[in-house]
């Protein structure tokens, strides 16, 4: 056994061996033509080529020039630009063996006619044929493209079936990124979780591997976001600054600030290594308790004396003096920074009142001292005045905004956000001005939604990945799963493990998210990206039989928590620190009820939904019923596939497929619970309407079924997860499992069942705030006579009426600003059309929605009308969308949100 394995030891070293020239064993099969001494990038894409080679056991050579390969198989990796500009962090790249861009790699192109896109981080991958040899030319537009050129093509080698054969899954290809930024956000709520990831090298280069190798080009990392004051201000982590020998990290000392900034600095040099920029977020600039303690035991107020990790000296009368001093100080001692991210309102712990001077003065001194250096202001509560200072000062800024608010809805802007407070809070509200004077950048808060189940799926990612070019968008940024593990925590707390042992099958909890980070960074580079690029990866995951059923589940299950967010959450639970979709019951039955979602427009709630079976008519929204229809066959078949998984996966059932199918029945049981729950939220607001005791017993009769579909989750559940998922605020039920649910479910359930006893005994049954008995008697002005009989809730048929109706629309694309909007469109259904309404408004989500009937033109089944020119303001661009109805009161909204952006966007010509 013993010269069996120094054999295998000898055989697996061969490639890396003969490719060094240390150990000529065998004659190398293949010939890499590139620099000797590339960019770094081009070296880490290069260094996992040949890890690739290495691991098929595939000998290779290195040389400049093509002219010295000694083999008939040869891949030629050049650049074709200056090789500077895609150099992450502006560091610079050698051109080498392609110097002005006249290299091998450019010969080869131009001889056969075939370019690389004139764009940044832009490749081509193409097969020719040179004096008898077999040739791959890998070319960038610089070293950021050339280095995804080669990870390509490592992992198209790993695919290979046949060693003989080391090309076969190559494939040409020419892209250039679809998304300029694509990001990926982390934040550090506890310190200890923050540093047990902070301080190991090997975490973050396998982390950083896998951000290039899915093309995601950002990385944020987000110092003071309800920390309990760790990191308010983050400067003193890293030292201390003359002149303010009082502000300090309570219990830090030089030599811990010393290793905090070589780690730092460390991190943005490996992650520029790989082609990855980095931005620093500074959330809290000074802290005063309140919010910004997130709920950590003692942190309600900011303390009156120094507490062991946390900052002590900064207050408000030196508070903009030692920030511009500290900032100064940190951009020379972190020189390689490429943004910086700043929290503008109150919430970084600036009064109202500092606001306006405080970063007036910031402006003022970054312009100064980095005047290259961009800067992303967010948009919650930011004040128009500090945006013109931004402006008057001429800063290189933009605006970075909430995409739906702190949780993942569907993939588009929403076309209208919950009305309670304002756009401005949660999206873009009125920003989308022109003439244009600064660019914007959508962040999804998926942080809040998705924490700790898998997710990913290409068809969400290409629908969102196109939503981010609204107001020629910057970029998208994401948040990494487990975004807010530990978060709330005391800062000493030894972080938790996410599966128990005997289900972990990785390294680190981030890699068995591979696919969520492969399907945003992947698509958003390129909206065609093969699907073998995953299909690969699945099949090497699970087996070539099982993989195609786990993967059409898991992509099928990725719509689940969005729909959740989108039609049916309570606006209460918007903020990521305070609703978690994947886990919580969402209250008891008469709160679930009053839930309105979280795009009014397109999803009616259950209350809309009673009133139309009480008074007769219909809405082009979709309706509760049909929402839960299609929540519950997604279940089903999320259920059908993972059953034929099973059926395929054989004998032996690696740990990665039992979590993946536990996450998988988790996420089918969600879906199941809230159809069940939401048709037994419209007849509870039957019952409250109409005070009839049968849409009382319908809803306990749902509620039940509900319960039953909680206990299934909690038995796919099992034992994988640990039972304390500290994900927030424990008294905001962000901590624990999905079987601490079921006492709460099951006293809701006893609560209704009182209540409809004290009815059958002639009385209501009396409650709290939050119980049955209050909700009977708090039905509103809407409640009705306690004798009128509720109309019976019917299950809806179809989850979708769009197949009801047939539209031939050309959406208008453009506008000359100052002229009127005219619009026709041909409609017709098997019914009969009973309605067409346009719903129109500037890109101004502080505007109401404005509707005007399209009536029937000459020609059969064409409708039209005009929108004056005057109801069309030229400072932003304008979107409508079509209501329709026919004549059984069936209705439905065009654009189809299941398929696309429920809106069109019509950009003016000014």
């Amino acid at each position: 056994m013993r010269h069996l394995a120094i054999l295998f030891f000898l055989v697996a070293s061969i490639g890396s061996y003969a490719g060094s020239g240390l150990l000529p064993l065998a004659p190398p099969r293949v010939t890499i033509v590139c620099d000797s001494k590339p960019g770094a990038p081009v070296a880490h894409g290069l260094a996992k080529l040949e890890e690739a080679l290495n691991a098929k056991h595939i000998t290779f050579e290195r040389v400049d020039a093509l002219k010295d390969a000694k083999t008939q198989q040869v891949i030629v990796a050049g650049l074709t630009g200056s090789g500077v500009t895609g150099e992450a962090g502006g560091s610079g790249v050698t051109a080498g063996a392609d110097g002005s861009g006249q290299g091998e790699a450019v010969r080869l192109l131009k001889a056969g006619n075939r370019a690389v896109p004139d764009s940044a981080e832009a490749l081509t991958v193409w097969k020719t044929q040179y004096q008898g040899r077999q040739v791959w030319v890998l070319a960038g537009s610089d070293a950021v493209g050339l280095m995804y050129a080669l990870l390509d093509v490592a992992d198209r080698i790993g695919w290979a079936v046949n060693p003989g054969q080391p090309f076969s899954e190559l494939k040409e290809i020419t892209e250039r990124p679809y998304v300029s930024e694509r990001a990926v956000s982390m934040y550090t709520m506890n310190r200890a979780y923050w540093e047990s990831r902070f301080y190991d090298e090997n975490y973050w280069t396998k982390y950083l591997d896998m951000l290039a190798r899915d093309r995601f080009n950002s990385l944020k990392v987000i110092f003071g976001y309800e920390n309990g004051g760790f990191l308010a201000p983050c400067y003193p982590y890293f030292f201390n600054v003359d002149g303010f020998p009082d502000v300090r990290m309570v219990g830090l000392s030089a030599e811990q600030q010393q290793k905090n900034l070589a780690a730092f600095n460390r991190l943005i040099r490996m992650a520029h290594d790989r082609g990855i920029r980095f931005t620093v977020g500074i959330w809290d600039h000074i802290y005063r308790g309140g919010v910004q303690g997130g709920g950590i035991p003692g942190t309600k107020d900011s303390p009156d004396q120094p507490v062991p990790g946390l900052v002590w000296g900064v207050n408000g009368d030196n508070l903009t003096a030692y920030t511009k001093a500290a900032l100064t100080k940190f951009v020379k001692e972190v020189p390689h920074l490429d943004g910086i991210e700043f929290r503008m309102h109150d919430e970084s712990g600036l009064k109202k009142e500092e606001q306006d001077g405080f970063w007036r003065d910031i402006f003022g001194m970054m312009k100064a001292t980095v005047p290259d250096l961009r800067l992303d202001l967010r948009v919650k509560e930011l004040k128009e005045s500090i945006i013109q200072s931004a402006l008057d000062v001429g800063i290189d800024f933009r605006l970075d905004t909430k995409y739906w608010m702190e949780q993942m809805g569907y993939p588009y802007h929403p076309t209208q956000i919950n009305p309670e407070k304002s756009p401005r809070r949660h999206s873009y509200s009125d920003l989308l001005r022109y003439p244009q004077r600064y660019r914007m950048f959508w962040v999804l808060w998926n942080g809040g939604t998705s924490r700790v189940l898998l997710n990913g799926d290409p068809a969400y990612a290409r629908r969102f990945a196109e939503s981010s070019h609204l107001y020629d968008g910057d970029g998208f940024e994401v948040n990494e799963p487990l975004a807010t593990k530990m978060e709330a925590q005391p800062h000493d707390a030894r972080p938790f493990e996410l599966l128990n042992p005997g289900y972990r099958y990785y390294e680190y909890e981030f890699e068995r998210y591979w696919h969520f980070f492969q399907a945003f960074g992947r698509i958003g580079y390129d909206p065609q990206t093969p699907d073998d690029t995953w299909h690969k990866e699945f099949a090497q995951r699970f087996g070539v039989k099982a993989a195609p059923f786990i993967e059409e589940a898991l992509h099928e299950a990725s719509w689940v928590l969005p729909r959740i967010i989108t039609s049916c959450y309570p606006y209460s639970s918007f903020p990521t620190t305070r609703g978690w979709a994947e886990r919580q019951r969402l209250g008891d039955l008469p709160s679930y009820a009053k839930a309105e979602g979280s795009d009014l427009m397109q999803f009616a709630n259950a209350d809309e939904e009673a009133q139309l079976l009480i008074a007769g008519g219909g809405t082009p929204k979709i309706l509760p019923s049909a929402n839960s229809q299609w929540l519950s066959r997604v279940s089903e078949e999320i259920l059908t596939l993972v059953d034929a998984a099973q059926k395929n996966i054989g004998s032996h059932s690696p740990k990665e497929f039992r979590s993946t199918v536990t996450d998988l029945k988790i996420l089918s049981g969600l879906a199941l619970y809230h159809s069940r729950r939401i048709a037994a939220a419209v007849n509870y607001r039957l019952f409250e309407r109409t005070q009839d005791v049968s849409a009382l017993d319908a809803a306990i009769a749902g509620e039940r079924k509900a319960i039953e579909a909680w206990r299934g989750i909690v038995t796919a559940a099992g034992d994988v997860y640990t039972d304390d998922l500290m994900m927030g605020v424990r008294n905001a039920d962000l901590c624990g499992h999905w079987k601490d649910e079921l006492p709460a479910l099951e006293k809701g359930l006893a609560s209704l069942e009182s209540t409809r006893q004290g009815l059958a005994a002639g009385k209501t049954a009396s409650g709290d705030g939050a119980g049955a008995g209050k909700a009977v008697s708090d039905g509103g002005a809407g409640s009705g006579n306690p004798s009128t009989k509720a109309p019976r809730y019917q299950p809806a048929t179809t989850a979708d009426n769009h197949t009801l109706f047939q539209l031939m629309h050309v959406p208008v694309a453009t506008l000359p600003a100052g002229q009127a909007f005219s619009l026709q469109v041909k409609l017709s259904a098997k019914a009969g059309i009973k309605s067409v309404r346009l719903r129109y408004r500037d890109v101004n989500q502080e505007e109401a929605w404005q509707a005007l009937p399209m009536l029937p033109g000459k020609e059969k089944d064409v409708y039209e009308c005009t929108v004056p020119a005057g109801q069309i303001n030229s400072r932003w661009d304008f979107q409508y969308l079509l209501e329709v109805m026919d004549n059984n009161n069936k209705g439905a909204i065009f654009p189809d949100v299941n398929k696309e952006t429920p809106y069109w966007i019509v950009q003016l010509i000014r």
